[in-house]
């Protein structure tokens, strides 16, 4: 039924309360999407939950939403704005993991300088790629809490979502964290 309508026309039934206005803009860009940030990150799952968290957005704030150009323009930026702060969000990672587990190289007097180096160079190699692995809003909260040491209420505040949400995703990234990383145990 709405297939017949232009992206504007869709808006405009959204901001209205018509919801399938909505799934007709997702499958409109969805697929299309997807492939756009698939040639930046080179993964499917990566690039299908930038997407999604895109809409979710809009989903959202639907009923506020301001559109200055054209929706195909709005939703492209969006995405790549998106896919930015995932980039940046794996560099940052990376950079709190390092500073970690440098703490953590000091020798304390050990007999074994060579041995504790070696163990913990596969350490944060083991970190890092745990890290990578996590879903991006596990990983956002991760970094937050274990590493910026935040309080779930900031992370709640600064990422706009419930204090449950929070401990959600501080408890699948640890349970994640340990099962990965169980040979170091």
């Amino acid at each position: 039924m709405y297939k017949k309508f232009t992206d504007e026309e869709l808006v405009d039934l959204l901001k209205s309360g018509k919801d399938k206005a909505f799934d007709e803009l997702y499958f409109r860009y969805r697929d299309i999407l997807v492939r756009f940030v698939y040639l930046r990150m080179k993964s499917v799952a990566i690039s299908e939950e930038i997407v999604q968290e895109v809409f979710t957005s809009i989903w959202e704030r639907r009923k506020t939403i301001v559109i200055q150009k054209s929706f195909a323009a709005y939703i492209y930026t969006s995405v790549r704005y998106m896919t930015l702060d995932y980039i940046k969000s794996y560099a940052v990672s990376d950079q709190y993991i390092q500073e970690v587990l440098e703490k953590n190289t000091v020798s304390y007097g050990s007999q074994n300088a060579t041995e504790d180096a070696v163990y913990y160079e596969e350490l944060q190699k083991a970190v890092d790629k745990a890290t990578m692995l996590l879903p991006k809003k596990s990983k956002e909260v991760f970094i937050l809490s274990r590493i910026k040491h935040y309080s779930n209420k900031e992370i709640a505040d600064e990422l706009n979502v419930s204090i449950e949400t929070v401990k959600y995703h501080i408890t699948y990234a640890l349970k994640f964290m340990r099962t990965y990383l169980g040979e170091f145990n």
